[in-house]
């Protein structure tokens, strides 16, 4: 099952997203392959970086630091790939954001600690997935970046739609009630 191993899961969905060599003169990352750019690895030779050099870097860099592992396996997931994108403390503060739609009151610091841990641990699965992509379609639209906010939107709502299909198919028997969550999150993005 896909959920048995959330980082494969996780990290073949990122590689899906981010796909091979590119060298975009308006992305900040500048010469960028899996996901990795030289910006962040100057160190490395982007171009000849090997897939599974890009899944130890993910594993040791995100997957780790982001404590995407101590999640449930869907929520996992969708943090990992946040973070991938955005950066740990911002998927951080997504995630802090979403809980405190549950009524949680924490305070958004892109900590995860044991209050955020608790909360998780409370809180309505289904719900905070829909909650976490809305609050992460918000920080994308509060970028407002005309180049990229498309793709970032498409990647958030694909990633939803993937670990939705995963707690229908565990929770409702196949029952798909991805489109109503869909439209939901748009109304109130």
């Amino acid at each position: 099952m896909i959920l048995d191993n959330p980082f494969e899961t996780a990290f073949n969905l990122v590689i899906q997203k981010e796909g091979g060599y590119v060298n975009d003169p308006y992305d900040r990352g500048g010469e960028t392959k899996y996901g990795i750019s030289k910006r962040s690895y100057p160190y490395l030779d982007i171009k000849n970086l090997t897939l599974q050099q890009a899944k130890e870097i993910y594993y040791r860099d995100y997957w780790i630091p982001s404590k995407a592992y101590l999640l449930p396996p869907q929520l996992a997931i969708m943090h990992f790939d946040t973070a991938v994108n955005t950066g740990i403390k911002t998927a951080n503060k997504i995630l802090q954001k979403a809980l405190n739609r549950q009524g949680f009151n924490l305070v958004v610091d892109g900590i995860i600690g044991p209050k955020t841990l608790s909360a998780v641990k409370n809180a309505n699965l289904s719900k905070l997935l829909a909650d976490y992509t809305i609050e992460r379609n918000r920080y994308y639209l509060k970028l407002g970046n005309q180049r990229y906010i498309r793709g970032w939107l498409n990647r958030s709502i694909s990633v939803y739609d993937f670990v939705m299909k995963q707690t229908a198919t565990l929770l409702i028997g196949g029952l798909m009630i991805t489109a109503f969550l869909v439209y939901l999150i748009s109304k109130e993005v």
